[in-house]
């Protein structure tokens, strides 16, 4: 991203925001892959053969878990997954199994639920919390309703069974989620032990605990372990549904993370050209179906920096839709917007050789964008803003405030207008406060050569926090940075260094009255981790006199 005009270009994700290649910034992680698990797994990994796993991740099974109950009873009944519905679950005698049944919409008397039943019942329930707390990112509850999922499922299907696996899988998710990264690891361990004791070393329940290690192996800084864990997961998918399945596409996607965070860039355009041979499979060339898999393409390309191949994808989109819906469809207004905001970025290896790359030409997309918007008898007020704001945002980054501002004025009548609690809620939301267009991230460690990999530090690092007033300009650049306070006072030579980070700032500017406006006593507060003996022994506390106001 430029810091004030588009003749200086980014050449990493560090600096991109609201334009796209948001690199990791939920958690400004180097590998969002593995930043928050959600109650499923995603897949994802590279073709190759079954790779056995490392011989430290053997697990010894009394070490699995604390509330694991070591009963290998023999029960075939097991309990289907949530989805399937235990209300209309009935457990057989005969039989041993539980089947499902249809609703009798005639009353009958309730009977007395046996006490397996009321198992159910309860797994059910307990399943169920666990996954709302996974949604509200209550981890700490999601482990603890976990380990009852688990001590009951072997309670009622046994150790043996894939319902506990599955359940000893879902423990792993909470505790990876809680940073808890040697008890996950072991519990995927273990559901994947259970799994081939059960089945086989190829059994496609497999891939969910596979996925899970993988991603906690990534977590610890094991991200050779994590390739071998996630080819397995891709293998296993090869073995059950073909080597072209698209239920490895995840996989997949996950390991090119895991080769961005280390920058190897060239094998995750390897992956990334293997994803879109898989979604581009049996669909016909230059056809609406087509589109989905490109989308996709054009992002991987742009946050792998091949923002030339990235261009070059979405002018096939473009032309796909042309010819489809023709010149002045609505559907065109997604690609053009994200081709006219490709060209903030410079390919690397484009400051050696290759095209120059000029501003003006994402303009005529953008602003060709924007006349579809407003000029289509079908556009609602959302579209016409969005092509707006992104308007005003490019000429911002693009160092022409004055522009800038003209267009969110545009914005600002457009929303005025329409007067819908809906459309004043978006003006204030968009435009009445400032809104950060480059966020340039400082340190998060203190003297440390850790590599910020956007999770929790180990135990031996404190936290520490810097802070600052400063303002912001009618054009969106920060300006009157001053240094408020830093804890420990010990580390203020830390100060400078986000202070820089803080004046590389762009925000899209604060709107009063329709127009672009100074705005100042914002507060900007960096959190950063540092390690005790790191403290300089040598230096006197800081004090407000000793330490240079404007952070530099």
């Amino acid at each position: 991203m430029p810091d004030a005009s588009y003749k200086n270009y980014s050449t990493g994700p560090q600096s991109q925001d609201l334009f796209g290649n948001a690199f990791f910034d939920m958690h400004r992680s180097t590998y969002s892959g593995i930043a928050i698990f959600t109650p499923v797994l995603l897949l994802g990994s590279i073709c190759g053969p079954v790779f056995a796993q490392d011989a430290e991740t053997d697990v010894v099974e009394d070490e699995t878990i604390e509330l694991i109950i070591l009963d290998r009873r023999a029960d075939p009944a097991a309990i289907p997954d949530a989805d399937e519905g235990f209300d209309d679950l009935v457990y057989d005698e005969t039989t041993r199994t539980y089947r499902l049944i249809e609703r009798d919409t005639e009353e009958e008397p309730e009977e007395p639920l046996s006490e397996r039943e009321s198992q159910v019942e309860e797994l059910q329930r307990l399943f169920g919390l666990y996954r709302e707390a996974l949604r509200n990112r209550d981890f700490l509850e999601a482990d603890t309703l976990a380990k009852r999922v688990v001590e009951l499922s072997i309670r009622v299907n046994g150790l043996d069974s894939h319902d506990s696996a599955k359940a000893v899988t879902n423990l792993g998710i909470a505790q990876h989620n809680n940073g808890d990264y040697e008890a996950a690891m072991r519990n995927f361990i273990a559901s994947i032990d259970i799994i081939e004791r059960i089945d086989d070393n190829l059994s496609p329940a497999l891939v969910s605990p596979l996925q899970g290690l993988a991603a906690t192996q990534a977590a610890i800084g094991r991200p050779d372990l994590a390739r071998l864990s996630y080819r397995r997961a891709v293998h296993v998918t090869h073995v059950n549904d073909g080597p072209h399945n698209r239920g490895q596409v995840d996989i997949l996607e996950s390991l090119a993370e895991l080769h961005i965070a280390q920058g190897n860039y060239d094998e995750a355009v390897d992956i990334q050209e293997h994803i879109f041979s898989i979604q581009s499979r049996k669909v016909q060339p230059d056809t609406i179906d087509l589109i989905p898999a490109l989308e996709k393409r054009a992002r991987w390309q742009h946050r792998l920096q091949r923002y030339h191949r990235e261009r070059i994808t979405w002018r096939q989109i473009i032309d796909i839709v042309e010819d489809h819906y023709g010149k002045e469809s609505l559907e065109l207004i997604p690609a053009l917007t994200s081709l006219g905001k490709s060209y903030l970025f410079v390919s690397p290896a484009e400051f050696e050789y290759g095209p120059e790359v000029s501003a003006a030409s994402g303009e005529t997309y953008l602003k060709r964008a924007t006349r579809i918007a407003m000029e289509h008898p079908d556009t609602d007020w959302q579209t016409v803003e969005h092509a707006l704001l992104a308007l005003g945002d490019f000429y911002i980054l693009s160092g022409r405030p004055n522009r800038g501002g003209m267009t969110y004025a545009d914005a600002w009548t457009l929303l005025s207008r329409s007067a819908t609690p809906e459309s004043l809620r978006s003006r204030r939301e968009n435009l009445e406060q400032v809104k950060v267009l480059q966020h340039v991230y400082p340190p998060r460690y203190y003297n440390s050569d850790r590599k910020d990999d956007g999770r929790a530090p180990p135990d031996s690092f404190e936290t520490g926090m810097v802070s600052f007033r400063y303002n912001v300009t009618a054009s969106g650049r920060v300006s009157d940075v001053e240094f408020i306070e830093i804890q420990p006072r010990e580390i203020s030579d830390f100060s400078p260094t986000v202070g820089r980070a803080l004046r590389r700032m762009v925000y899209r500017p604060r709107l009063v009255d329709g127009q672009p406006t100074f705005t100042t006593d914002l507060i900007y507060t960096h959190e950063f981790y540092y390690r005790p003996e790191d403290l300089p022994s040598n230096k006197e506390p800081a004090t407000s006199e000793g330490v240079d106001e404007s952070g530099e």
